[in-house]
């Protein structure tokens, strides 16, 4: 699982602005092994990286949220005056500034309403969700077919499939 010390460890490796990005939804896999694991395997395999891929949780985008010098960090404004940079407004705009960066797996809820439709965001779903978003993920994967060690590399390796072909493009 992600901390403020590994999204400060990200931050500090570099600008990478315009880089990809995966949000990962999970019904049946517990997302936070999930998420992590799948940036483990990009760290390893995603050469153009340099090993800056993080897991970021809803309890790590909180505490950004939560925090203005953390907000300051990673250059979001500050918060709406109608309501508290932990609102969903809030939420919203921690998330953007860091899909902005790229080289993240997003495991938040909110993820998906808030920058689903980023061109640099490749949407990958463990177990099935609801059946109007079905057209609005890259891949589906259903883990009651799949050994649980094999989720990772499918993740991660049709991340790299897409990436390689979407930014060639």
């Amino acid at each position: 699982m992600s901390t403020l010390t590994d999204f400060h460890h990200w931050l500090l490796s570099g600008d990478d602005s315009e880089a990809p990005f995966l949000i990962l939804y999970t019904r049946e896999q517990p997302s936070i092994s999930c998420a992590a694991a799948v940036a483990r395997h990009l760290n390893e395999y995603d050469d153009r990286a340099n090993g800056n891929w993080i897991a970021i949780n809803a309890e790590v985008v909180h505490a950004i949220a939560a925090d203005p010098a953390q907000r300051r960090l990673l250059g979001v404004d500050e918060a709406c005056p109608k309501c508290p940079p932990t609102s969903e407004c809030g939420i919203r705009k921690v998330l953007s500034a860091l899909a902005k960066r790229g080289h993240i797996v997003f495991d938040h809820p909110s993820a998906f309403a808030a920058i689903g439709d980023d061109s640099r965001g490749f949407r990958a779903a463990v177990g099935a969700p609801d059946p109007e978003e079905l057209d609005h993920y890259h891949l589906i994967i259903q883990p009651s077919a799949f050994d649980s060690r094999c989720l990772t590399s499918l993740i991660g390796d049709s991340f790299l499939e897409w990436s390689n072909s979407h930014l060639a493009a």
